[in-house]
This record gives structure tokens, C-alpha cells and sequence, in this order.
């Protein structure tokens, strides 16, 4: 029985302080760190150090909210601040950019992460792990279901040219298919030709929104189809 209280129960009415603080940081920056690994390895603005910060305040805060330094007294009105100041962190990574918004998922994760840190300062260390891999599980898992569900990549390959404005069209070339998303192949033309052959994926819009960013580049001069399935 007792087992079981040290592994599903409140952690520090088991284990004495400052043990149980420090193993309930431990565990938060653990957590923080399962997803915030995710997010790293696909270049999110909300990666592994957000993550980590993000889970460990939210424990520090709810660990001092319920201290008997602090009285131990209204300790949902710290739980109540934590969620409206992740709120707002969570809002600054939601862009829109024409008719595409961007950074849902991103923001969810700040907020979600933030609910794991709070559980986890509560003393529920076991409860935290696995709403941590709850997390991650979703990121990860339902991605691949989602893009499932949405059908394989159809390639496409076309064939740009642009100015070169001294090599600083390439550069603002590069910057757009470094945040695009989906397959992506560049071949550059022989020589010192200004021009590449992009493949990229057609059949699903936000993979073959880098078109119309690539659109977006002045120098950008011509946008040629070639006939034929591609390869990457």
C-alpha cells in the first residue's frame, strides 16, 4: 500500500522536504524535456529549453503556492496566474500570414506542458510522467495518423529562376524553404545559373505554401512545371 502512495500518491507526503522538492524539479525538467525533444528535432519556436523552462516554473510556482511559507493560503489563485501568463506565452507564437495561420500547435503545447508542470509541483510525479508522454504521444503519434488520413505526398517538380541581386536572392530564397514544410528537394542549375529545381509535395496546401512564398520574392522571376512524376 505504501508503495502504491509513493508512486500514484501526493510524492511529499511520503518522501520528507527538501528530497521531495528536489525529486518533483527533477521529474518537472524530465517531462519538459520528453516533449520539448519533439519539438527541437522539428525546429518549432517552442523547443527543449522553452519546454524545460516552461514545466519547471509552472512546478516552482505551484510548489511555492502551496508551501508553508506562503501560508499555504488561496493556492488556486497562483494555479489561476500560471495558466493566464502561459496564456499569453502561449499567444506570441500564433502567426498569421495571409490566409494561413501558423503556431496553433506550438501554443498548445506551451499550454499543455504548462499543466503537466503545475500536476507534477502538486506532488504527483508518476501523474506528470505520463501526461508528459500523453503529450508526446499526440504530437508525434497523430501526426502520422493525420497525414494518414490526408492522403500520400504527390511531388511535383518546377523549375525557378530569379535574379541574382548579388547573391542575396539565393539567401532569400533558401530562408523560405528552410521554414517550408513536407518533402523538399533543391537542385541547383550548372554553373552560375540562377536557377534551381524545387520538388516539393502538391497535394496538401500547407506543404505547397513555400510556392507562394517563394512567390513573394521580387527577384523571383518565372515558375516552370515539369511534366512527370518526381523523386526525392
Amino acid at each position: 500500500m505504501s508503495t502504491l502512495r509513493f508512486i500514484f500518491g501526493d510524492l511529499r507526503a511520503v518522501v520528507p522536504p527538501p528530497l521531495s522538492e528536489i525529486t518533483l524539479m527533477v521529474v518537472a525538467f524530465l517531462c519538459g524535456m520528453t516533449v520539448g525533444l519533439e519539438r527541437e528535432r522539428h525546429e518549432k519556436p517552442a523547443g527543449l529549453r522553452t519546454l524545460v523552462l516552461i514545466c519547471v516554473g509552472s512546478a516552482i510556482f505551484t510548489l511555492a503556492s502551496v508551501s508553508p511559507v506562503m501560508g499555504q493560503r488561496e493556492p488556486a489563485r497562483i494555479a489561476a496566474q500560471i495558466v493566464t501568463g502561459v496564456g499569453f506565452l502561449g499567444a506570441g507564437s500564433i502567426l498569421r500570414d495571409r490566409l494561413v495561420v501558423t503556431g496553433l500547435t506550438t501554443a498548445a503545447t506551451v499550454w499543455a506542458t504548462a499543466g503537466v508542470g503545475m500536476v507534477v509541483g502538486a506532488g504527483y510525479a508518476t501523474a506528470g510522467v505520463a501526461l508528459a508522454l500523453t503529450i508526446l504521444i499526440a504530437l508525434a503519434g497523430l501526426k502520422f495518423i493525420e497525414e494518414h488520413l490526408a492522403g500520400p505526398c504527390r511531388l511535383r517538380t518546377v523549375q525557378i529562376k530569379y535574379q541574382s541581386n548579388a547573391g542575396r536572392t539565393r539567401i532569400r530564397i533558401q530562408q523560405a524553404l528552410d521554414v517550408a514544410r513536407g518533402p523538399l528537394k533543391v537542385t541547383d542549375g550548372p554553373g552560375d545559373a540562377c536557377e534551381l529545381t524545387l520538388t516539393y509535395c502538391g497535394a496538401h496546401k500547407e506543404h505547397r505554401a513555400v510556392l507562394t512564398h517563394l512567390a513573394d520574392i521580387a527577384m523571383v522571376e518565372s515558375f516552370t512545371p515539369t511534366e512527370g512524376p518526381a523523386k526525392i
